[in-house]
Parts: structure tokens; C-alpha cells; sequence
């Protein structure tokens, strides 16, 4: 691929020493001659009536004709192939379909398409019949992107109706102007994007077939001339012996970018996750062409130098059987003799023919097989061997999945060393190069708890092992017990290879399940030593996980991996192998408790949960299992689950699933745990809240609380409700309502309802009236909890003091604060009336409660003082006291003065109507801002002082 220098042993110009007429000519016929061999070779591998579809394609896109496939009623879809002239028998297929309706002769003005290109294993020893094929359609350059949509549409619509053949056909629309300058499409599952291009095109000419059109012009440059390509072809256009009506040009195989070699071993690596065995094949071709660089004959230079050369044996010519021999040389001469032995094995696989197996019809594979096998010195027994592959025991296919895991890391780490020795980058686009590695990723990334998937791309079955669980003490870690999966009994061979061992016995479960390893058994045989699992609950949880993760797992689809991934489902196996009521359980024993709540059960308020196994699903096909025990299992879980879909880009909940085994109360633990965690996620991880939302629920005797603060979601855990009461009065950075999960709601119905009742910009005040006092909630507009006791006179007396003075706060706030950035405050005012089938929050219209009444003004600024207390300044009727002057003696001092005021003298008490914060103040609250509860608790606190010294005098 080097374009510096000619190719000296290449051979040159055929029957001339420069462009000829007779060169073009015998070039032509010569690759025409193979062309034609190749494509009996694809119509022999194929059924009658897949031959039939394969032989109309092409004039499926020369005419747009309403009886056929790919029709459309648009005058302007492209059709029309360049030097396509349908022969008898095509017209004949198509007539039978049509009923005679398409004639024998179609005149186009200009095509639209150049050519039909058949490239990959097709007409190769590697095409099988399950092998798809994959066509390039080349359209003119001339076509705008309507016109590409259309032909695009089109080209489904036939893919769409050669499945119907059981035939897979890939069309790829392809400009050759355009590619030969470099364009390239995104990535997809069948397309290499902008991962490689020479290499891409390397391929095409080495496998290319001329289905309909033009020949491709590089068969016209001689591979001694391929660094003047564009002169060579310059000459033969101005001598008239081509013309872009007679050739399709993709340009010549230039050298090969260095960096381009990271991006196309990415792409195969990628590949590798379904065929292995076809990537390793094309991975070590790529090593030889980074070890010849920059001065690589490409596999493509040498097959058109055979065709000059008239070396035009099929055999000689396969593209696979090139590839084999280029890469037996190689490794040949390395004496690497064990890849050797891989590269043949993926060979044989990529050819997939069964030897073993006696035939009575002999093609042409078979016997270029028998051929090559006769040379490896391959024995009947390792051909049985290898054609019985669905028999290989479980550690014969880890074998062999190590073996290609290792050849695909060796090949990674060559070619990235290649790209840092010569200093290259990759040549992906950026969005390339993250589908990839996300792809990557998510096949190969082996992160604790990610169930490893057993991949080998052979349909192999493991359904007939034997596995046995045994609970074993980690040697690393004395202490800890590990489970782990065998395929033999241990006191046949005590110190075997376990096949998979995790810290928890669902993990190991779950991996012999997903693997197939246990498909087709009922019977699981465990060893445990300190977990208590017994055979039935074994047998009732591999039921599950049939039932919830069924194999094999959902295909993903490749746009998946456009986003970061997203969490799909969530399945919880709850409490396996441990049984919370064993004390119970072992005699035969159910308690019965009006107390249900599985978390706090009975009057023992016993938290029935004490280990959850988390089997996460995501988008990217990913299953991993998160381990939880003891008595804190439900908060990590839960905080680990939250933190996960919180971190997720796109919105949307995974489904919950709840699975329990236990002897008593299994379906109502599982229904606990599956309530909670919608509850939860519905709280905090949906947009529908916001985002530093609390969420409440018991655990036993606790109140436990979430919030998100400061990028993760953490819990707090609360002795009891008056606890939780006080946690719910702190200061908030900004508005945070609180949700309570729907059993606290049924036990606390009042702290439930009051903030259900509430909302953002809204201070809600809730009274409760007892003989002679009441008892007060206030939720200001941060969602911050107050409950204090006033006394009781009336309705009137007891809500309009405050009323006013949070109409005055808000007032204050507002002149401190930029208008735009405080919203219009609402307040909201109910009665708590409890009844003998619960309790309702009336609302109380507030019309003129706020200005009823008359009251002495006390005005009270708040500043630090030097000790970090706070000096007050309070303004009564005019009058000052400061409590840096008056110190203890301030509110004798006020309570004297405003007695004085009264004329009945009597002590009823005295309100605070307005309050002042300084800056300083503010500053030093948590969150460096005031909100209404700092006022109003600082309002009680000296209306206290003031009223108790009035009460002393």
C-alpha cells in the first residue's frame, strides 16, 4: 500500500508497455472471467428460489416498475444501472411475477446508479448458507439527498422482500467520488464508519463481485503502477479506452494510515463479541500489515497481480484461502505454532462445513477443505472433535474463549503500541470511537458483581453439565465465605478449579443460569457450610429468575449505545439463604401481629429484611448483581439504586421487581420492599420532584431519611418521629418537599397530610385546638418543619399575630432580595380535626385575619455579637432597648414597658410584629440565606423570654 515507488516484482501493463486498448481489454476479460466464477460459486450455494431473488436484484434497481419489489409511485426515485442489459431468463422471473406486464427492452436517459457490487465471503469457501450478503449500490454523484432517501427507501423495501427467501441482504448506497475522497458514513452494526477506510477498501477489490454496470477502474491500473494511478487512468481517458460510463472509480489503495490501524482493530474487536473466530482471522492480517508498514503489499495488490499474471484458479484466488495462506506464512515464519493452531480452528469455523459428516453431494468448498486439512495433518478424531462443538464440556469452551480472549489482547496491545510508535491518532470520528468503546465496554469490562458472559460465537450447549454449588472459606480472606460452581463433586478431585465463585450465592446462581449451564435442570445440588439455603429454595429461585431473566437475554439493538446506559430493570432477591423468623420457622411456627409492615414487624419491630442480592439490567445488555446483608441492607441498597438512576442522562424509571423465598411471610416481605423502592424512585429520581426532594420511611424502630445533597443521595437514620420531627425543621439550601412511602403515611397520617398540603412558595400553617392551648405547624417556603404550642383565647388571637408577621418577613425578604428572584409567596392556613375514622386538615379562609386585631408594634433587629451570640435591638412603641446595654434585664425591661402601656394591665401575651436580620446574620446561618423559619423561630424564642418576665412582675 505504499504509493512512494512502484511496485518493481509487480507485474506491469498487459501486452504493452504503457495504457493500451489491448491492456484494458485483456485486464477486463481477465477479472471478468473470475468475476463470473465467483458468482456461480454464490448462486451454487444457494436454494432454487434464493437464486431466483439473487438473479432479479439487479433489475429491481434498473426499473421502478409497480409489480415488482422496491416500487414507488414517485416519478423521481433514482433507477436505472450504467451497461446493465437483463438477459432472457431475468426478464422471464420477472414476468412471472409481473404476469408479462415488463418488457424485454428499458431505455433510460441516464441512470442513476453506476453499479451493483457484490463484496465480502460471498462466492468464497467462507459463504455458508446462513452467510448474508452485502452489496454496494453506487449512485451517481449528481444525487441530491432527496433523491438518496428515496434510493434508500427503495433499497429496504427489496432487502425487506429477499427475507422473504430467507435471504439477508445488507445494501449500502455508496458515492464513489465521495469515498474516494475520504467520506465516510457513521457507524452501525453492518458498517465500519469512519473506523477504517484503505483497509475498507482493501477488502472491497480483493472480494468485490460485478453484480449489474461498471467495472471497478482499479482493475485497469497494474499494480506496478498504482502510485500513478490517477495519471494511469488520465491516459487511458484521453486515449479513449475508458470513460465514466464504463468504470466505477474508488481510487487507488493508497498507504495505509498509521493511524488508522487502531480504529479498523477496535472495529474488529468489537465484531469479535458474535464471531470471534472471523475477527482473530482479520486482526492478525492487520498485525502483518503494521509489521510491513510503511511498505505493505496489501492482500488486494496480490490478487490483481495474479490476474495479470493469468494465475485465474478459483481456489488460488479465494479470498478467504488468501487470507489463510498470507497469515500461515506469517505465523510460519515467527514459529508461533499455538496461533497457528487458533487461526485453523477459526478457519475451519468461519467455513463452517461439518467433515465429520459423510455427504452424497461433493461440492467445491468440501473438497478445497479436504484439501487444506489433508495439508494441516488434521485427524478424523479432531475434525469429530471440532464439528461436535455443542457437546464441548463447559471447560473446553472456557478454554477456547481464553485462547481468543488472549489473541484479541494481544492484538489491542500490538497495534496500540504500533499507533504510539509512529506517533498516529486514531482516524474515528469522535461519536465513532464512543460507540465503540461503550461496545467494548460493555462486552469486555470485568467489574466486580458483572455477570461474565460465556461467548465463543458457536452454539454451544452447556445444558448438560452437572453443576454443584459449594460455600467455601476464601484462602485471601480467612473469614469470608465464598460460593462458587463446579462441574464435579469435590470429593472426587478437592482442589478443582471452580468455574465462578462471588461473595454471594445468587451472583453464582445467576451466572450458571444465564450461561445455560442449568437450563435443563430441576436439580440443583448445594453445599452450603454457615448460610442455611436449602434445595427448595433453590429450585424456587432458579424458577425466578426463568420467569423474570429469561435466556437467552433480549438482543440489543446497536442504537443503545448512541446514549450512556440506562438502568431497564431492577430484580431484588431478598433474603436468600437467610430466614428472619428461623427462631419460628424451625418449629413449625407463624407469628400473627396486627403490626404487618414487614420492615417493622410485630411489637419486636423487627426489620424482616437482612440481605438483598440487586440483579441490575441496563440498555447495554450489562447484568450485574450488588450484594446487601444485615440489617442495613435495605438503606445501601436503596441508596446505591437512587445514586445509580440519578446519574443516568435520559429519564425514566427501571421496573421493580421482588423476589422472596422465605418459609413464613415471603410474598409480603417481597410486596414491602417492592412498594418502598417505587415509592423511593418515584420520590427522588423523578422529575416530577425536585431534586433535593426528602424521602421518608421506618425501619424498625427508626425513621430513616434520603435527600440529595451535594451530587449523591445519602440517608440519615432518625431514633423516632420526634427525632425525624426536628431533622424536618432544619434549614434548606433551596425548596426540598418531603415524601413520606405509603405505610408512614398510614401511621402518620398528620405529618403526611401537612405535606401533601404544601408547596413551593408556600408557607402553610396548621393548627390543632386543645381547651386551652393549640398546637401549631408551620412548613415554610424551603419546606422546613416547625410545631410549637400558643395559648389559646380564639381562632382570631391565636392565628392573626402570625399571619401578620409573615406577611411583614416576606415583605422584608423581598426588599433584601432581587424581585425577580423570589417569586409571589402564598399562605396557606388549615385546622387538624381528628375523627374516628382518621384525621382532615380544613382549610381556614384567611379574608381579614391577617390585619384583625390590634397589637403593640415590637420591632426587634437581630445582629452577631462580639461573643457570637446575638445582640437584640428592640423598638416598642417608639421606645429602645438594647441587649448590649440591658444584657438579662432586656426583657424585664420590655415586659415592664409594654405592661405600662396597657390600661387593663393585664398579662396576656406579647407578639413580636416584625423581625431584622442583618447581613451578618444571614451569613452565618448553614446555607448563608434566611427563610421563614428563622424568623419565626427566633420571634418564639424571645416572645418566651418577654412573656415569662411579664408573668414575674
Amino acid at each position: 500500500m505504499d504509493d512512494n515507488q512502484p511496485h518493481s516484482s509487480a507485474p506491469g501493463y498487459i501486452q504493452s508497455k504503457g495504457p493500451s486498448s489491448a491492456h484494458v481489454q485483456h485486464a477486463t476479460e481477465r477479472f471478468m472471467t473470475v468475476n463470473q466464477g465467483r458468482l456461480a460459486r454464490v448462486r451454487e450455494g444457494l436454494q432454487p428460489k434464493q437464486q431466483q431473488c439473487f438473479d432479479l436484484l439487479p433489475l429491481l434497481f434498473h426499473i421502478n416498475h409497480e409489480s415488482l419489489p422496491g416500487y414507488s409511485s414517485r416519478d423521481d426515485v433514482p433507477f436505472g444501472i450504467s451497461n446493465y442489459h437483463p438477459s432472457d431468463t431475468v426478464i422471464r422471473l420477472a414476468q412471472s411475477i409481473t404476469r408479462g406486464q415488463v418488457g424485454k427492452r428499458v431505455s433510460l436517459t441516464k441512470p442513476a446508479l453506476s453499479a451493483l457490487y457484490l463484496m465480502g465471503s460471498s462466492g468464497s469457501i467462507g459463504q455458508s448458507t446462513s452467510s448474508d450478503l452485502d452489496i454496494w449500490v453506487c449512485y451517481n454523484s449528481e444525487l441530491n439527498d432527496r433523491d438518496i432517501d428515496r434510493l434508500q427507501t427503495k433499497a429496504e423495501q427489496i432487502s425487506v422482500w429477499a427475507s422473504g427467501f430467507n435471504l439477508e441482504v445488507h445494501f449500502f448506497l455508496m458515492d464513489a467520488h465521495r469515498f474516494s475522497g475520504g467520506e465516510q458514513q457513521s457507524l452501525t452494526g453492518e458498517n465500519c464508519g469512519s473506523t477504517q477506510h484503505v483497509l475498507l477498501l482493501d477488502e472491497f477489490y480483493r472480494t468485490v463481485q460485478v453484480l449489474a454496470g461498471n467495472i471497478p477502474a482499479w482493475w485497469l491500473v497494474p499494480t506496478a503502477f498504482e502510485s500513478e494511478y490517477r495519471s494511469a487512468l488520465d491516459t487511458m481517458a484521453y486515449d479513449g479506452y475508458v470513460n465514466d460510463a464504463n468504470t466505477t472509480d474508488f481510487g487507488p489503495i493508497a498507504t495505509l494510515p498509521a493511524g488508522e490501524f487502531i480504529g479498523a482493530g477496535m472495529w474488529q474487536i468489537y465484531k469479535a463479541i458474535d464471531s470471534p473466530y472471523k475477527s482473530v482471522l482479520k486482526l492478525i492480517l492487520l498485525e502483518i500489515y503494521a509489521r510491513e508498514y510503511p511498505a505493505i503489499e496489501s492482500l488486494a495488490h496480490q490478487y490483481k497481480s495474479d490476474i495479470y499474471r493469468m494465475k485465474l484458479s478459483l481456489d488460488d484466488l479465494d479470498p478467504y484461502v488468501m487470507l489463510y495462506r498470507r497469515i500461515e506464512s506469517y505465523l510460519t515464519e515467527r514459529d508461533e505454532m499455538e496461533r497457528l493452531a487458533l487461526l485453523r480452528r477459526c478457519f475451519y469455523f468461519k467455513v463452517g462445513l461439518n467433515l465429520s459428516k459423510p455427504t452424497r453431494t461433493y461440492n467445491w468448498r468440501r473438497e478445497l477443505m479436504d484439501y487444506l486439512l489433508d495439508s494441516w495433518g488434521w485427524t478424523k478424531s479432531t475434525i469429530a472433535h471440532l464439528d461436535n462443538f455443542r457437546a464441548w464440556t463447559i471447560e473446553e469452551v472456557l478454554s477456547e474463549r481464553r485462547l481468543l480472549i488472549n489473541e484479541l489482547t494481544h492484538s489491542y496491545r500490538f497495534l496500540t503500541e504500533f499507533a504510539s510508535e509512529h506517533h498516529s491518532t486514531h482516524v474515528m470520528s469522535q461519536r465513532d470511537l464512543l460507540i465503540l468503546s461503550r461496545k467494548l465496554h460493555a462486552a469486555f469490562d470485568r467489574r466486580p458483581g458483572k455477570i461474565d458472559f460465556i461467548r465463543i460465537g458457536l452454539d454451544v450447549d452447556l445444558s448438560h453439565e452437572k453443576i454443584r454449588l459449594y460455600e467455601r472459606e476464601s484462602k485471601q480472606e480467612p473469614g469470608v465465605f465464598l460460593w462458587a460452581a463446579y462441574n464435579r463433586p469435590l470429593d472426587a478431585d478437592p482442589s478443582p478449579s471452580p468455574l465462578k465463585y462471588s461473595k454471594g450465592l445468587l451472583e453464582t446462581l445467576l451466572w450458571s443460569h444465564l450461561n445455560g449451564l442449568i437450563s435443563a435442570h430441576l436439580h440443583i445440588p448445594i453445599y452450603p457450610m454457615q448460610q442455611a439455603i436449602t434445595e427448595f429454595e433453590i429450585r424456587m429461585l432458579l424458577a425466578s429468575m426463568r420467569q423474570i431473566l429469561p435466556t437467552p437475554l433480549p438482543k440489543i439493538d446497536s442504537n443503545s449505545f448512541y446514549h450512556p446506559a440506562i438502568l431497564t430493570k431492577v430484580v431484588c432477591f431478598i433474603n436468600v439463604g437467610r430466614d428472619p423468623l428461623h427462631y419460628l420457622s424451625a418449629r413449625g411456627l407463624q407469628k400473627i401481629s396486627a403490626r404487618s409492615n414487614s420492615l417493622d414487624f410485630s411489637a419486636l419491630r423487627e426489620n424482616l429484611v437482612l440481605s438483598i442480592d440487586m440483579v441490575l439490567v441496563n440498555t447495554w445488555g450489562e447484568v450485574v448483581v450488588e450484594r446487601f446483608a444485615d440489617q442495613d441492607a435495605m438503606t445501601k441498597a436503596l441508596k446505591s439504586l437512587i445514586n445509580r438512576v440519578n446519574k443516568q442522562t435520559r429519564s425514566g424509571l427501571p421496573i421493580i421487581e421482588t423476589v422472596c423465598h422465605n418459609q413464613t411471610r415471603p410474598q409480603a416481605i417481597a410486596k414491602r420492599v417492592k412498594d418502598l423502592f417505587e415509592d423511593a424512585l418515584s420520590a427522588l429520581c423523578s422529575p416530577m420532584h425536585p431534586k433535593n426532594t426528602r424521602f421518608v420511611f421506618n425501619l424498625s424502630d427508626n425513621c430513616i431519611l434520603f435527600q440529595h445533597i451535594n451530587r449523591v443521595t445519602n440517608f440519615q437514620t432518625l431514633s423516632d418521629v420526634t427525632e425525624l420531627e426536628q431533622h424536618l425543621g432544619h434549614e434548606q439550601a433551596e425548596y426540598s418537599p418531603v415524601v413520606f412511602d405509603r405505610v408512614f403515611q398510614q401511621d402518620q397520617p398528620l405529618m403526611s397530610q401537612l405535606y401533601q398540603t404544601h408547596s413551593a412558595n408556600t408557607v402553610n400553617v396548621a393548627f390543632e385546638l386543645q381547651t386551652t392551648q393549640a398546637t401549631l405547624y408551620l412548613i415554610d417556603e424551603q419546606g422546613s418543619l416547625m410545631r410549637f404550642v400558643q395559648p389559646l383565647h380564639n381562632v382570631a388571637t391565636l392565628l392573626s399575630p402570625l399571619l401578620r408577621f409573615l406577611k411583614v418577613t416576606e415583605h422584608r425578604q423581598r426588599s433584601n432580595t432581587d424581585v425577580q428572584l423570589m417569586p409571589q409567596r402564598t399562605i396557606q392556613c388549615h385546622q387538624i380535626v381528628r375523627q374516628k375514622n382518621g384525621l382532615e386538615l380544613k382549610r381556614i379562609k384567611l379574608g381579614g385575619l391577617v390585619n384583625k386585631g390590634r397589637f403593640i408594634s415590637v420591632q426587634v433587629n437581630v445582629d452577631l455579637s462580639d461573643q457570637g451570640g446575638y445582640d437584640y435591638h428592640v423598638v416598642c412603641n417608639e421606645k429602645e432597648f438594647h441587649s448590649a446595654v440591658l444584657g438579662d434585664n432586656l426583657y424585664n425591661a420590655v415586659a415592664s414597658f409594654v405592661l405600662g402601656l396597657r390600661a387593663s394591665g393585664q398579662k396576656y401575651p406579647v407578639y413580636i410584629t416584625d423581625l431584622a436580620l442583618t447581613e451578618s446574620v444571614t451569613d452565618s446561618f448553614e446555607f448563608g440565606r434566611d427563610q421563614t423559619r428563622h424568623y419565626v423561630s427566633l420571634k418564639l424564642k424571645l416572645e418566651k423570654r418577654i412573656n415569662d418576665a411579664m408573668k414575674r412582675l
